[in-house]
């Protein structure tokens, strides 16, 4: 078993719980996950329920810093379960684009420079997502203490949610209050950041699958006169990363777009937080949420479309006038392939690159 296959096997069990997670599978998978997302998902609702209350008894009275807050959350929260409510019918394109990517892993290829190719590529990306994940639950955890801190021993910001049916001016009551709080914002923050996760495992792969067809076609003039099927092994895997890409870019077509309207939303209020109270650090922190809900697939986009455009310049610098007639006519179509405009679509419209992050921003 390969280095990059030992890796993935590791990591299986995580992505499988993400994608659970992503699209509310509860009747499928082991008991564990099922468990835990059956637990996330009750909790979550009550927690829904709570700030809908508050902010329904909020409704007629002044609006200040408190109910702008709650209003924020309401709509944070609504935004991702719209986003999880699609990702379930997106369940079959989660799964297979999974498959897809377990095969890559799995392959084995007898050309020990193709292998090193594979090898250096497919680590690489581990090592990125390992990276990221560890310091995504960082920042995470930094904006909940933070933001859960403050909440607390500030009273203009103060409770967020009201729990029904209870009605008590006990003051243990009402520190169990905060904590409670703390806790489904908690909770909250672990959903997002999950689904996150998620997307960021598919498109890290898909950005390896694209470098390491970029790397075997920078080494076509070697491999041709030594493999006359080396062209065969480049439109498969060609086929392949138009096939994940394409998997990739209906998966999140409509959730990017919810995404990028809930950081837009967060900036909107974070900035005009700032402008009112420019020492505030917890403001601040809203702004470092705001790069956490779209920055990741923005990132993910701008790399796909920088490496499909270097698909077709790579071709070009390939001696393919010396090749023979046959093999021309193969890299004429490798070409064709390769000019086609490949890319991440936000409600299949809009371009999800660095960009429109700026843009939103």
């Amino acid at each position: 078993m390969t280095s990059y296959l030992e890796e993935f096997v590791k990591v299986k069990p995580l992505m499988d719980y993400l994608i659970a997670l992503s699209t509310l599978e509860v009747i499928s998978g082991s008991t564990k996950n099922r468990l835990k997302i059956l637990f996330l998902t009750i909790s979550l609702v009550f927690y829904w329920y709570s700030i809908c209350i508050h902010v329904k008894n909020s409704i007629g009275l002044q609006i200040n810093i408190n109910f702008m807050w709650t209003f924020l959350l309401w709509i944070m929260f609504n935004d991702y379960v719209v986003i999880m409510i699609l990702n379930v019918f997106k369940k079959n394109k989660f799964h297979q684009l999974m498959q897809n990517i377990q095969k890559m892993f799995e392959e084995e290829e007898e050309d020990e420079e193709l292998a090193d190719i594979s090898k250096n590529n497919l680590n690489f990306s581990m090592k990125v997502f390992f990276f990221v994940n560890r310091w995504e639950k960082r920042l995470a955890c930094s904006v909940v203490i933070i933001g859960s801190t403050y909440f607390r021993f500030n009273q203009d910001y103060g409770l967020i949610m009201d729990f029904p049916y209870i009605h008590s001016n006990n003051v243990l009551w009402r520190e169990s209050q905060y904590i409670l709080q703390s806790i489904y914002f908690g909770l909250m923050t672990y959903t997002i950041l999950t689904v996150n996760m998620g997307i960021i495992f598919l498109g890290l792969q898909v950005i390896a699958q694209l470098n390491i067809l970029n790397d075997y076609i920078k080494v076509t003039n070697e491999k041709i006169k030594t493999d006359p099927n080396f062209f065969r092994k480049i439109i498969i895997r060609h086929c392949s990363v138009i096939e994940n890409v394409n998997l990739l870019s209906e998966i999140i077509s409509k959730t990017s777009f919810l995404q990028l309207f809930a950081s837009c939303v967060v900036f909107l209020f974070g900035f005009s937080f700032i402008m009112k109270s420019f020492s505030t650090f917890v403001n601040y922190s809203m702004l470092l949420a705001g790069v956490m809900l779209s920055l990741h697939i923005c990132i993910i986009g701008e790399f796909i479309r920088y490496k499909t455009d270097e698909l077709s310049e790579t071709l070009y610098l390939t001696n393919w006038h010396e090749l023979t007639l046959k093999d021309k006519k193969t890299f004429l179509i490798i070409l064709g392939m390769a000019q086609r405009e490949y890319g991440l679509k936000a409600a299949g419209m809009y371009d999800v690159n660095l960009y429109t992050f700026v843009q939103v921003r």
